[in-house]
C-alpha cells in the first residue's frame, strides 16, 4: 500500500477536494465588465447579468496606495454603477461577484486609471486578457512570492510587480481551507511581508499586496531563498504538509550570492519553483533556481511593463503545476480498500438482507447507508463491526427503491463506496388472514339494531357480516367471533367461545333476529368490555382483540369515555357508519388513523364497496398486533444505562438474561428531532455494550436497544442521554504583523460554543508583568499593543465557554527591535581624495553603522562599517572633484534600519604650472610658455612687472593653453613674469620667471 502521506492528511485533502468539486460554480459570475469615464474623479462600470438566479452583487475597489478599500453591494436588477472619489494616476482594481444566499460566484476583475490631466481624455482600462485567468476550483496550494526589492528595480517599477502578484494570487480561491499566499521581499536581507496564515480572504490579501512598501538594497537572492526555506514553508507560518507548494521568484538582476544549494533544498522538499526574470536577470542563474521543464517554469521579459505579455501564460502554468501536484498527492495516498461483491439476498416489504465480501485491507468497521429514492421516506445509516459481512436492515418503507452504499472505515476515513439499487416489496394483505401465518384474534361484531335501520336494511347488515366472517379462519386456536346487537340495551347473540368453526358462525349470523330500539352506543361498548372480552367467555391472553362497530345514526348516550376505556384495554376499534351516522362521532370512537379505521357509506346497499378495504385493514392490524404480542414474548433488553459521556459520543450498556440472542440492533437520534432518521449499529449477540459515536454536543439523544432472535425482534429498551458541551483548545496559534510595540495573535477556533477568548501575555521570564485581554466575541484574532521593543512574549490563548474556561494553548511572539535611521548627515573636511561625514545616532541598540558611497554619475559602490557607538567616519580613496551619494544605515541584531542619504563632493585636484620660460624676445615683446598645471584649469592669469619702474600688465589665457606672447613692452627692460592657474574655487600658487626684454 502506498504511503507517501499520512492517512489523516489524505482524508483531509480528499474531503476538501470533493467538497470543493461539488460546490464548483454554484452561482455564475457576471460578464462583459467595462468602464466609462464620467468626470475627473468618477467612473461608471457596467456589466452583463449572469444566467443563473442571484440575489445581488458584491463590488470591491482597491488600489496600491493607502486609500481605504471601497466595498458595497447592489441588488440583482443592477447592471451598472458609478465609482466616485477616485484619485488621478492611481491604479484601481475593481472586483465584482454575484451571490445567492451563502454561495458566491467567482469574481471578475478590471483595472481603471484616471490620468492626471483631469480631462475626458483620461481613459479607463478594461481587464487585460490575463486578468480573467483563473485556476480550477480544486487547485488548492500554499503559494509564496519571493520578490526582488533591490535598488535596481526602482519604486515606479515595483508597481508592475505588485500587479503581477495580485493577478497570480487572485487566480486561486483564497481561504483558510483553500489557497494560502505569502510574500517575502528581499534585497540585502529578506523580510516576510506576510505569511501563509496571515490573510485568509481574497480582499484582505489583495489589500496587503497593494500596500507592499518598496525595500531597496542589494540583490542577495541566495540568502532570501534560505529565508523562505527556514521561515515560509513551515507549520508555524501556515504551511500545510498535505498540500502542493509553489514558490514564484521575481528578480531583475543577478544575485550577489549563491542560489543553487538553497533552491535545490526547496525543490527536494516538494516546492515547485517558477521564475520571472526582468531586464538584467541572468538566465543561467534562473535555471539553477527553477523547477523543470524550464520552458514552463522560466519566463524572461526585457522591461517591467512587458510583464503583462507573459502574465496569462505564466499564471496558467502555475495553475497547471498545482493541479499536477494534487494529482500526484492523491494517487500516492494511502487509501482504505473498499468491500466487494455487495449483494441483496432477501427482500421483504420492510426489510432487506445484504451480504458482502470483506475489505482486503485493515479496517475498523463498515458503514451501510440506505438512501430512499422516494420523497418522504427516511434514510438509514448503520455502523457495523470489522468482522461483519451480512446484516438485515429493518424499518424500511414498502415498495420503495433504495440506493444501498457500503463504506469500509479505517478510523473516520471511509473507502470508496460499493453500491447496489434495490426496491422493497409492496405490502400484501390477504383477504383471508390465515394465509401465510397462524393468525389468532378475538373479534367482536357490535351491530346497531335500532328502529332507524328497519327490517329490510337489517338483512343487508347480515349479508355484510357474512362477508366479513368469511374472511377469517375460524377456530378455537385461530380467529374467534362474537356478535353483540345493541339498541337501548346490548344483547349477546353469541360469545367468543360459542362457535368453533366457520359454518357455525355463518349460520348464526344468517339467523340472529332484528331487535329494534334506541341507539345507546356508549352502553354497548361498556358491555363489550365488561361482558364479552372475558376469559370465561372465550377471550384469550396475548391474542389481538378487535371490535367492529356498525351503526346508522347518532348515539343517544355518552360514548367518548366508554370508547376510550375500550381502546385502553388493548381493543382495536373499527367503525362503519351508514346513512345518518355522524363521522366525527365515529372518529372519536375508533382508533387512529381514521383513514384505515373509520368507513362511511350512503346506504345499506353500498356495503360491498367498503368490504374489501375494511377487511384488509382489519387483517393488517391483526397481523401487526400479533407481531407486537410476539415481540413481548421475546426477552427484552433491560437496565439500559450510559457512561463515558463526552461531547461527541457516549457508551451504552444493557443487560439481558436470554442466551439465544443472535444480535443487537442499537438505534439513536436526537430526542427532539421528530422527523429525523435513526442511525443504527448492529452488534454480535454476546455484546452488551457499545460506544455510540458521531454525535452533536449538548444534545439529548434517544437510544433504542433491540434484541434480535431467530424468531424476530424484541421490543426495544429505550433510554436518553445528553452529550456534554464540546470543549477543546484552539489550533495553530500564530503571531504576525510584528512592530516594535505590538503584534497580532491569530488562531483557528476552538471547538464548541465559544463565547470569547482570553489572552494573557508577559515577557518570557517576567511573570510579574503579565497582562490580559479578551476578545469581544468568538473572534479569532486580536492585536496586543503597548509591548516592549525587542522582547519575547509568552502568549496564552484560552477559549471561554458558558460552563467555564477551556484548555489553554501557548505560543511565543517577539516584538521588533526599535530600528530607525540616523539623522542630520553632515559632510566636511573635504579634500581631493577624502571627506569626513558625521550624523546624529539612530535610535535603539545599534551594533554598527554601514556607510555605502558611490559617484552620483555612476560607478562602483564601496562600503565601510564603524562601531555602533561612533557617529563619524572618514571616507578615503575618493576621486577628486567628484560628487558622491552617501548612505548611512544602522545595523541591528534583527537587520538593517532605513538608510540616511546625503551627498558630498571632493575637492578638485589643484597646483601651479611649472617650467615657465621666455623666448622669442623682440624690442617690445617676448613669448612665455609653461607646463600645464594639474586638474581642471579654467584659465591662466599671466602677470608681468618691471622691478625698476611702475610698469605692470596682466592677461588671461584659456585653461587649455600653455603659452602666450607679451607685447607692448618697454625696450631693454627687465620684467618679472608670473603665471597663475585659476580653478573654480581658487587660484593656485603662481609660477615665476624673470626675463630681460
Amino acid at each position: 500500500m502506498k504511503s507517501r502521506l499520512s492517512l489523516a492528511a489524505a482524508a483531509a485533502l480528499l474531503a476538501l477536494l470533493l467538497s470543493s468539486t461539488q460546490a464548483q460554480n454554484p452561482v455564475n459570475p457576471p460578464s462583459d465588465l467595462r468602464f466609462k469615464i464620467l468626470n475627473e474623479n468618477t467612473v461608471q462600470m457596467m456589466w452583463s447579468r449572469p444566467q443563473s438566479r442571484i440575489q445581488g452583487y458584491r463590488i470591491q475597489v482597491t488600489s496600491d496606495t493607502e486609500e481605504p478599500t471601497k466595498e458595497f453591494s447592489l441588488p440583482a436588477s443592477a447592471t451598472k454603477t458609478s465609482i466616485s472619489d477616485l484619485s488621478p494616476d492611481v491604479d484601481y482594481v475593481v472586483t465584482i461577484s454575484a451571490y445567492a444566499g451563502s454561495e458566491e460566484s467567482l469574481p471578475i476583475t478590471g483595472t481603471i486609471t484616471l490620468q492626471s490631466s483631469g480631462s475626458s481624455s483620461g481613459t479607463s482600462r478594461k481587464p487585460d486578457a490575463s486578468d480573467s485567468v483563473k485556476c480550477s476550483y480544486s487547485a488548492i496550494a500554499d503559494v509564496a512570492f519571493l520578490v526582488d526589492g533591490s535598488w535596481s528595480v526602482g519604486r515606479p517599477n515595483f508597481k508592475y510587480i505588485q500587479k503581477f502578484i495580485s493577478a497570480t494570487a487572485g487566480a486561486f480561491q483564497v481561504g483558510e481551507d483553500k489557497t494560502r499566499v505569502a510574500v517575502v521581499q528581499y534585497s540585502n536581507d529578506a523580510k516576510a511581508e506576510f505569511n501563509l496564515n496571515t490573510h485568509m480572504t481574497r480582499p484582505a490579501l489583495l489589500r496587503a499586496i497593494g500596500s507592499l512598501a518598496y525595500k531597496g538594497g542589494d540583490t542577495m537572492t541566495g540568502d532570501a531563498l534560505n529565508f523562505v526555506l527556514q521561515n515560509t514553508f513551515t507549520e508555524a507560518a501556515g504551511s500545510r504538509s498535505s498540500f502542493p507548494k509553489v514558490l514564484v521568484i521575481i528578480t531583475d538582476g543577478k544575485s550577489e550570492d549563491s542560489v543553487e544549494s538553497y533552491a535545490r533544498q526547496l525543490r527536494d522538499r516538494g516546492v515547485e519553483i517558477f521564475v520571472l526574470g526582468i531586464q538584467q536577470a541572468d538566465e543561467a542563474e534562473m535555471k539553477l533556481m527553477a523547477s523543470t521543464p524550464y520552458r514552463t517554469h522560466i519566463y524572461n521579459v526585457a522591461t517591467f511593463d512587458a510583464i503583462k505579455n507573459v502574465q496569462k501564460e505564466f499564471i496558467a502554468q502555475v495553475c497547471a503545476g498545482v493541479d499536477d501536484q494534487l494529482n500526484s498527492l492523491i494517487s500516492g495516498e494511502e487509501v482504505v480498500e473498499p468491500a466487494s461483491n455487495l449483494q441483496v439476498l432477501e427482500v421483504a416489504s420492510k426489510s432487506i438482507r445484504v451480504n458482502w465480501d470483506a475489505s482486503i485491507g485493515e479496517v475498523t468497521g463498515y458503514k451501510l447507508q440506505m438512501i430512499p429514492m422516494m420523497a418522504g421516506s427516511k434514510r438509514q445509516e448503520l455502523y457495523l463491526g470489522p468482522g461483519q459481512t451480512s446484516v438485515v436492515v429493518r424499518d424500511l418503507s414498502p415498495d420503495t427503491e433504495y440506493q444501498i452504499s457500503l463504506f469500509a472505515l479505517k478510523g473516520l476515513t471511509p473507502s470508496e463506496p460499493v453500491m447496489v439499487m434495490q426496491k422493497t416489496q409492496p405490502v400484501t394483505v390477504s383477504l383471508e388472514c390465515s394465509l401465510g401465518v397462524d393468525v389468532q384474534a378475538d373479534v367482536v361484531l357490535l351491530v346497531d339494531g335500532s328502529y332507524s335501520i328497519g327490517l329490510a336494511n337489517f338483512a343487508k347488515v347480515r349479508a355484510f357480516l357474512e362477508v366479513l366472517v368469511n374472511s377469517f379462519d375460524i377456530g378455537p386456536n385461530k380467529v374467534q367471533i362474537s356478535l353483540v346487537q345493541y339498541s337501548r340495551d346490548p344483547h349477546t347473540e353469541f360469545y367468543l367461545n360459542t362457535h368453533h368453526d366457520l359454518n357455525a358462525v355463518v349460520k348464526a349470523v344468517r339467523t340472529f333476529p332484528y331487535r329494534g330500539g334506541s341507539t345507546n352506543t356508549g352502553r354497548a361498548m361498556t358491555y363489550v368490555r365488561e361482558k364479552i372480552f372475558q376469559a370465561n367467555r372465550g377471550a384469550r391472553a396475548h391474542v389481538p382483540r378487535v371490535n367492529i362497530l356498525i351503526t346508522d345514526g347518532k348515539s343517544s348516550d355518552a360514548f367518548q369515555d366508554p370508547a376510550t376505556k375500550l381502546r385502553n384495554s388493548d381493543v382495536e376499534i373499527f367503525a362503519v357508519g351508514v346513512k345518518d351516522a355522524v363521522r366525527s362521532e365515529l372518529e372519536a370512537i375508533a382508533n387512529t388513523p381514521a383513514e384505515t379505521h373509520v368507513y362511511t357509506v350512503e346506504d345499506f346497499d353500498a356495503f360491498q364497496r367498503i368490504s374489501k378495504e375494511l377487511t384488509q385493514s382489519i387483517c393488517l392490524r391483526i397481523e401487526q398486533e400479533l407481531r407486537k404480542i410476539h415481540q413481548r414474548r421475546l426477552t427484552q433488553p433491560r437496565d439500559l444505562h450510559f457512561s463515558e459521556v463526552g461531547s461527541r459520543g457516549f457508551r451504552a450498556t444493557w443487560e439481558n438474561s436470554a442466551t439465544d440472542v443472535e444480535s443487537y440492533f442499537v438505534q439513536f437520534k436526537p430526542a427532539d428531532d421528530t422527523d429525523g432518521h435513526y442511525v443504527s449499529m448492529a452488534l454480535p449477540g454476546e455484546t452488551l455494550t457499545t460506544y455510540i459515536p458521531h454525535l452533536n454536543p449538548l444534545t439529548r439523544y434517544q437510544v433504542n436497544v433491540i434484541a434480535q432472535y431467530e424468531k424476530g425482534d424484541s421490543l426495544p429498551v429505550t433510554g436518553y442521554e445528553t452529550t456534554l458541551e464540546e470543549q477543546g483548545p484552539v489550533q495553530n496559534v500564530r503571531v504576525s504583523e510584528e512592530t516594535t510595540d505590538s503584534f497580532r495573535v491569530s488562531w483557528q477556533p476552538a471547538p464548541g460554543a465559544v463565547t470569547r477568548y482570553r489572552l494573557t501575555y508577559e515577557p518570557v521570564g517576567d511573570e510579574s508583568s503579565r497582562l490580559e485581554t479578551t476578545t469581544a466575541g468568538p473572534e479569532t484574532t486580536t492585536v496586543l499593543q503597548k509591548l516592549q521593543p525587542k522582547t519575547k512574549y509568552r502568549v496564552t490563548v484560552s477559549p471561554e465557554y458558558p460552563s467555564g474556561p477551556g484548555v489553554p494553548v501557548q505560543t511565543l511572539g517577539t516584538t521588533k527591535e526599535a530600528k530607525g535611521s540616523p539623522r542630520d548627515l553632515r559632510v566636511f573636511d573635504e579634500t581631493m581624495s577624502t571627506m569626513r561625514v558625521s550624523w546624529e545616532p539612530a535610535p535603539g541598540n545599534v551594533l554598527q553603522y554601514r556607510l555605502a558611497f558611490r559617484p552620483s554619475a555612476g560607478g562602483p559602490k564601496k562600503e565601510i562599517s564603524v562601531k555602533g557607538d561612533n557617529t563619524a567616519a572618514l571616507l578615503k580613496n575618493l576621486q577628486p572633484g567628484t560628487q558622491y551619494d552617501i548612505f548611512v544605515t544602522a545595523r541591528y541584531s534583527s537587520g538593517l534600519g532605513d538608510p540616511l542619504q546625503g551627498q558630498g563632493t571632493t575637492l578638485e585636484e589643484v597646483g601651479p604650472p611649472k617650467n615657465l620660460v621666455t623666448s622669442d624676445v623682440t624690442d617690445t615683446s617676448f613669448a612665455a610658455s609653461w607646463t600645464a598645471a594639474p586638474g581642471n584649469v579654467k584659465a591662466y592669469q599671466v602677470q608681468w612687472q618691471s622691478p625698476f619702474s611702475d610698469e605692470f600688465g596682466e592677461k588671461t589665457v584659456p585653461g587649455d593653453s600653455t603659452s602666450t606672447v607679451l607685447d607692448g613692452l618697454t625696450p631693454e627692460t627687465l620684467y618679472k613674469v608670473s603665471v597663475v592657474a585659476a580653478y573654480d574655487r581658487k587660484k593656485q600658487r603662481p609660477a615665476h620667471r624673470t626675463g630681460n626684454h
